[in-house]
């Protein structure tokens, strides 16, 4: 086969299979692009996520995901966010700290006849 064949059917090839999301970044990636400025109750709030600015999207963000699946975006700057934050984090110190109360076993005993 000549250079020019190989070279042809090399193309058709790779023309053949799809993209990959991570040589481009995440496709399926929705960004904040504006904040809410409504507080979020923070029993409604179920996790969150940062969003940077130095990555895939434009604007820094919270993103908080509520019991009803929706995605709020916040602003850190805003007191109502800091606050859910910093509740959050105490949550989750509170269960580190406590431990995995309910994977527990009871020590085997063994008997001696």
């Amino acid at each position: 086969m000549t250079l020019v064949t190989i070279t042809l059917i090399s193309g058709i090839l790779l023309s053949l299979f799809p993209h990959t999301p991570a040589a481009y970044g995440p496709l399926n990636y929705a960004c904040c692009v504006k904040y809410t400025r409504t507080p979020l109750p923070f029993k409604l709030i179920k996790g969150f996520i940062e969003q940077s600015s130095r990555e895939v999207c434009r604007i820094d963000a919270i993103i908080f995901f509520t019991k009803n699946n929706k995605k709020v975006c916040a602003s850190v700057k805003d007191e109502w966010v800091r606050a859910s934050l910093a509740l959050l984090r105490s949550k989750i110190t509170k269960l580190t700290d406590n431990g995995p109360q309910h994977l527990t076993t009871p020590p085997r005993t063994t008997s001696n006849p």
